[in-house]
């Protein structure tokens, strides 16, 4: 340990904060959508989410982007795809490769489920100024870069 380092403390660890944060919004997340009969989890969204945005995309881009290894991320897409929300083709080029598209049901669910993020992320935001989000966010976005 260097002589000039501060000793480690939680509460100013931006890892320690990001994390709490990030569970913090998913419990908060699981909750509702439980409250609310969508019979997602936060983890299901976030892979709904992700082909919401770029439908199409192979499943092992969606294991890459979220952090997943590739027995979870087909065990959250088989699960999804067994709710009727996703489907699986296989790839072009390679039948084993699996491309994923969000359903019309999954479509549907997602216009819902996003609307309901929208308002936990609303609460979780009141009271901090736009500059301070936006500072907040491209701080996170350098953060997450540099550690790549």
């Amino acid at each position: 340990m260097r002589a000039n380092r501060p000793p480690y403390s939680l509460d100013d660890s931006l890892g320690h904060l990001a994390s709490n944060a990030s569970r913090a919004v998913l419990k908060r997340i699981n909750q509702e959508l439980a409250r609310r009969g969508f019979p997602l989890t936060s983890e299901q969204f976030s892979v709904m989410v992700h082909v919401w945005d770029q439908s199409g995309r192979p499943q092992y881009i969606l294991a890459e982007r979220l952090y997943k290894d590739k027995t979870t991320m087909a065990r959250l897409v088989a699960g999804l795809e067994a709710q009727g929300v996703l489907t699986r083709a296989p790839g072009q080029e390679d039948a084993r490769e699996k491309i994923v598209f969000l359903t019309e049901k999954g479509k549907a669910v997602m216009t819902q489920v996003a609307d309901l993020v929208s308002e936990i992320l609303e609460t979780g935001q009141k009271g901090i100024k736009k500059e301070d989000l936006a500072t907040c966010k491209e701080v996170l976005r350098r953060f997450h870069r540099n550690l790549l």
